[in-house]
This record gives structure tokens, C-alpha cells and sequence, in this order.
């Protein structure tokens, strides 16, 4: 006569197992909600175009893609639908503390009296009728 002794002594599980060593803890067992929010505050970097549109962006996210053989990054955006949109391409180059303080280059500027020169070369044309709407400049 053979007798089941499973049905007689439940096998009962704990839901995390034994841990084996001297006074080592036992990771918690709380049921915190994890926020997966879609974090894009690290950096992933690409090879050139191609590795950035193959790139997966999820629905309703925008990603930072860095080139690592030129000098220019990537971003990419998806809508929230999925459909990912047209990707954007930047420059970036540095920028030397010089340019900072003394402003654009000097070539971008004109003085008061160049100005003032070419202003009254201008009306002088007006006045005189060459001019036709049109300023030789």
C-alpha cells in the first residue's frame, strides 16, 4: 500500500531564497512602483548618420545622440504615436575664453563715422535719382 506523504506535508516557498553567509541581508521584498519616465540624461553615442537612425526612439521621447567620428550630435524625437520625426544634426565646436570677452570679431562692426558716410552717400543718392529703389550697397 503506497501513501502519498506530499498531500499529508505541504511544501511551502518563500519568496526570496536563503541567504548563505555570515550576517549577510537579504535584499528587501518591498513592492515600491518602479517609474520607468524614460531618462535621457545619459549619452549614447553613434557612429556617424546611420547609427543614429537606426536608433529606436520611444513613442512621445526625444534622445541625445553623439557622433563619435565627427564633431556634431544628433537629436532625434519620436511623436507620440511612435512615428519617429526628421533628425536634427548640430555643430559643436568650442568656444576659446578670447572670443567671450572681446565680443564677435571687429569685422562685424562698423564705426560712426563709416556709417555715417555711407548714410549720407545713400540720401545723396536718393536725392540725385539714381537710385531706382534700388541701393548699390
Amino acid at each position: 500500500m503506497a501513501t502519498n506523504y506530499n498531500s499529508y506535508f505541504p511544501q511551502t516557498y518563500t519568496q526570496m531564497p536563503y541567504v548563505y553567509g555570515g550576517g549577510a541581508v537579504a535584499p528587501s521584498t518591498s513592492t515600491a512602483p518602479v517609474s520607468n519616465q524614460g531618462s535621457t540624461s545619459f549619452i549614447n553615442w553613434v557612429q556617424g548618420e546611420a547609427g543614429a537612425k537606426s536608433i529606436n526612439v520611444p513613442a512621445g521621447q526625444t534622445v541625445l545622440l553623439m557622433d563619435s567620428e565627427t564633431n556634431v550630435f544628433y537629436v532625434k524625437s519620436s511623436d507620440v504615436s511612435g512615428f519617429p520625426l526628421p533628425i536634427r544634426t548640430f555643430k559643436y565646436e568650442e568656444i576659446s575664453q578670447d572670443a567671450t570677452e572681446d565680443g564677435p570679431p571687429p569685422s562685424t562692426y562698423v564705426t560712426k563715422e563709416e556709417l555715417d558716410e555711407r548714410l549720407t552717400e545713400l540720401t545723396s543718392k536718393i536725392k540725385e535719382g539714381k537710385s531706382n529703389g534700388k541701393f548699390d550697397i
